[in-house]
């Protein structure tokens, strides 16, 4: 990206949020942050008016705003994947929301790109779903999720649990959702259980906002929640070794297992998993024979352990 480029990139990124820090810039363009402050003072210096706050980052005032940007053909397509995949993966909420925001987009389209879009419109298609588009799912559900967060509210639930089939009413303090294992997760603190659990939302019977706030200082992010996960009767966390010869035969079927990150330790990988039934992941794992090892937790060994010793007095007894 030349220069000019970048110091348009710079302000359209100044505009879309209320404040960016200059270590923020530096990290989406790759650039030092000396770079960064030369880069703000050659924008001030052709008019932009920046405001900037020592230890908290730079800002365009209210009165400021940029003209319709244009998109290249590239961010066109972009976009009108993106749309396909959350008609498919989201719920009906935020389906409408983007639809409206994407016509919009199109509405400041120039006419090529108009073109563009209308021609490979019906050569794209994403034809797997997700549970949560479910008719049985409530209505806005991931909206209140995302407003409960915003307005540090708790989420009053009702909760069908996949371990025990039963459903229960929980009063939660959102920390985020994410999506693995082909589902989308609530993570939050629930006072039901007096820790922080994970409730897979096409799971979730009832939802509503409580007048109650939440501390939000003292949450972890989402990243920090799985890098510390323990297990617990919800979910617990599975570190597999497993030989990289294999990868090429699990590398879709991975996820519906609850993958979720992957370390290269050489001719061996280091794979996490997120699972709530040992049965169901320990019998995967049998398949894989001697080219995976159990590195945590206990529970998952015993159980192939004892998947190992059916089959052998199945087959072989003696």
């Amino acid at each position: 990206m030349n220069r000019i480029d970048r110091l348009t990139a710079i302000l359209i990124h100044l505009q879309s949020k209320k404040i960016v820090t200059a270590g923020e810039i530096a990290d989406r363009f790759d650039i030092s942050k000396r770079t960064v402050y030369r880069d703000i003072r050659s924008l001030e210096e052709a008019g932009i008016p920046i405001g900037s706050e020592a230890g908290v980052g730079y800002f365009l005032v209210d009165s400021y705003h940029l003209p319709p940007v244009g998109f290249s053909e590239e961010e066109a397509s972009a976009l009108l994947i993106a749309n396909k995949l959350t008609e498919k993966l989201t719920d009906r909420t935020l389906q409408d929301n983007l639809n409206s925001a994407l016509y919009k987009i199109r509405s400041i389209l120039n006419v090529s790109e108009k073109e563009f879009i209308a021609n490979i419109d019906q050569h794209i298609e994403v034809f797997s779903s997700s549970p949560i588009q479910r008719k049985d799912i409530p209505e806005r559900i991931m909206d209140t999720i995302l407003k409960a967060i915003d307005k540090k509210l708790s989420i009053e639930l009702v909760y069908n649990s996949f371990s025990k089939n039963e459903d229960t009413c929980r009063i939660v303090e959102p920390v985020g959702i994410c999506h693995y294992s082909f589902n989308w997760h609530l993570i939050a603190y629930c006072k039901l259980r007096k820790d922080y659990r994970d409730f897979r939302i096409d799971r979730i019977r009832s939802i509503s906002l409580t007048d109650e706030k939440f501390n939000q200082d003292n949450k972890p992010l989402i990243r920090d929640y799985f890098e510390t996960i323990t297990s617990n009767d919800e979910v617990f966390l599975v570190k597999l070794l497993v030989n990289k010869k294999i990868l090429p035969e699990i590398n879709q079927s991975k996820y519906y297992f609850g993958f979720i990150e992957e370390k290269d330790l050489g001719d061996k990988m280091e794979m996490s998993f997120l699972s709530n039934s040992d049965d169901y992941i320990g019998k995967w794992i049998l398949t894989l024979l001697d080219n995976v090892e159990i590195i945590e937790p206990e529970l998952i060994r015993v159980s192939v352990g004892e998947m190992v010793k059916k089959l052998q007095n199945k087959y072989n007894p003696s």
